[in-house]
């Protein structure tokens, strides 16, 4: 038999539960928490598990619907077995068809963690690079005298900004394309972010 439990927790991460029973996130990929009366974000997600750091729930995608929609354990798996399309055979063994097909989910949805993973991490990158020519900006730099990393950071202010929206409220396509550029976009951030 099919440990229902496993396959639904490695297929469904707890970010993808809160976004697709309403949840928005920031930024920093944190949202408001359901379970209080939150007024500035207090949930985090990370590597497939949430936490709310004002309330002090957490858990897996299980958990967070289990506790959303007042269900069981059990209640939820059904829940996010029928919301998620896994066809997951609950209550059977299932057949070969059905093993191929969730094996097939499972790939894809590691390579959706995977490239979560690095959109939240470039997230970060693009923010403290965009910081920087923030604050020389604010400061009103003497321009004749800026340092190679400094112009660069002057030179890359809006774009760092817009490439950081568009990473974290962009198009599908438009941060599949930031992910093809991100060696070249990487080099940028480094000439700000690494020491001279």
């Amino acid at each position: 038999m099919t440990d229902v439990f496993r396959e639904v927790r490695e297929r469904v991460s707890a970010q993808d539960a809160a976004r697709h029973y309403g949840l928005t996130f920031d930024r920093r990929g944190w949202a408001l928490c359901p379970f209080h009366n939150d007024k500035h974000p207090s949930m985090s997600f990370h590597k497939g598990r949430f936490r709310c750091w004002v309330c002090d729930v957490g858990g897996d995608s299980i958990d967070f619907t289990a506790r959303l929609l007042g269900l069981d354990a059990m209640g939820a798996v059904e829940r996010l077995n029928a919301d998620f399309g896994l066809a997951l055979p609950l209550h059977r063994k299932p057949t070969q068809a059905e093993a191929k097909a969730a094996r097939r989910y499972l790939e894809v949805a590691e390579a959706h963690r995977a490239f979560e993973e690095w959109r939240s991490d470039f997230i970060n990158r693009l923010n403290a690079a965009y910081r920087e020519g923030h604050l020389l900006l604010k400061n009103g730099p003497d321009m004749e005298h800026l340092t190679e990393r400094q112009a660069a950071a002057v030179q890359m202010h809006e774009t760092f900004e817009h490439w950081s929206d568009a990473l974290s409220y962009g198009t599908p396509q438009d941060q599949a394309q930031i992910h093809r550029e991100g060696g070249a976009i990487a080099r940028w951030i480094d000439k700000v972010l690494k020491p001279c």
